[in-house]
């Protein structure tokens, strides 16, 4: 990949910022760079939340793409400016964008992504980015080649909670056993067949967590799968003397999704629904054994409000981690450095779901 400097100089002169020799004095301030021309495709739910984000992180949303017209000119309306263009191809064949975000169904991504980065743009992809591994990989040598970032949407891994933990895990550790609940209402109203195809959809965002926690490979782990019903997926393993469950429910309610991490020198229980975290020490008295059930949920209702006010002043209503996902992979294009999310974490969880699938 080439440095910064040479990056800069393959770019266009509308977006080279001003350079400023060691030895010239600085008569004015330095020139802010241009924001990031954008594309959404997809203007439903997920493009509409990132239509919010990426204005938020340094990005013009320049266009929407979407077959339904009506749908993709009442988003446009909300960002003066942004163009509505009825597929991808004809996006590119009309105007240049540094990024195009993809917010289709997930049967979409890889034809899309494919085309996205032989355009040479930027590439964020809602997960799961594609339906396997092999797929996975050629996308990503596609984009190494095109010299373009390409990047799925793991957004729990920069939320405030879980950016927390990573830097706090030393105060936990060793890690003994992981547990990941999700109960989601994703699946209402579907057959059978495609309430599993949700759960799965849904796998990538614990198997994420795993392996950006985990210190070792996260495809080396020996898995099982128990599969009641459609829907509910409940998966084991064990990873370098830690033991691993996540348990997937189309149907258990309240929705919820939750994370613990149970170390030697304490234990970590994370709300993914909201953001945040809680760490709990690993001292042990009676005197904190007695009041536990007051001094967790103290903390925890802490935790919370202090979450919610954060989220409010950013204007942040839904999908935590989102908007500094998008600001990561954007300050990432800007200086031509690796993505958010490493090829390596991507393969990992890719080829994690390939296994997983073969065994229900």
């Amino acid at each position: 990949m080439l440095d910064a400097a040479a990056a800069a100089a393959d770019l266009p002169p509308e977006h080279q910022a001003h350079h400023i020799s060691p030895r010239e004095p600085m008569k004015r301030a330095a020139i802010a760079p241009l924001p990031l021309r954008a594309a959404v495709v997809g203007a439903g739910l997920m493009g509409r939340w990132h239509a919010h984000a990426l204005v938020r992180s340094g990005g013009s949303l320049r266009a929407i793409i979407d077959p339904r017209a009506e749908r993709a000119h009442a988003l446009a309306a909300s960002y003066p400016g942004a163009r509505v263009f009825p597929d991808l191809e004809a996006l590119l064949a009309a105007e240049r964008v540094d990024v195009v975000h993809i917010c289709t169904p997930a049967e979409t991504h890889v034809e899309l992504a494919g085309l996205a980065i032989t355009g040479g743009c930027h590439t964020l992809v809602e997960k799961p980015l594609a339906p396997s591994a092999a797929a996975t990989a050629e996308l990503l040598r596609l984009a190494a080649e095109r010299q373009v970032l390409l990047c799925p949407v793991h957004q729990f891994l920069f939320q405030p909670g879980v950016l927390r933990l990573q830097r706090e895990i030393h105060r936990i550790t060793p890690l003994l056993h992981i547990d990941s609940v999700a109960c989601s209402a994703g699946a209402e109203g579907l057959g059978e067949e495609a309430r599993d195809r949700v759960a799965f959809d849904i796998l990538p965002h614990p198997l994420s967590l795993l392996a950006r926690l985990l210190p070792h490979p996260l495809d080396a782990t020996d898995w099982q799968l128990l599969h009641p019903a459609a829907g509910e997926l409940r998966v084991t393993g064990v990873a370098e003397g830690a033991s691993l469950s996540l348990l997937l429910s189309m149907n258990g309610r309240p929705t919820c999704n939750l994370l613990r991490v149970i170390g030697g020198a304490g234990t970590a229980h994370l709300d993914l629904f909201h953001g945040f975290s809680v760490i709990e020490s690993g001292a042990v008295s009676r005197t904190r054994k007695i009041l536990k059930p007051i001094t967790l949920s103290g903390r925890q209702l802490a935790g919370a409000t202090h979450n919610l006010l954060r989220r409010a002043l950013r204007r942040e209503p839904a999908y935590p981690g989102l908007r500094e996902l998008v600001r990561r992979f954007y300050g990432a294009a800007r200086a031509n450095r690796s993505a958010p999310v490493t090829p390596e974490e991507i393969l990992t969880v890719t080829s994690t779901l390939d296994k997983l699938r073969a065994l229900c």
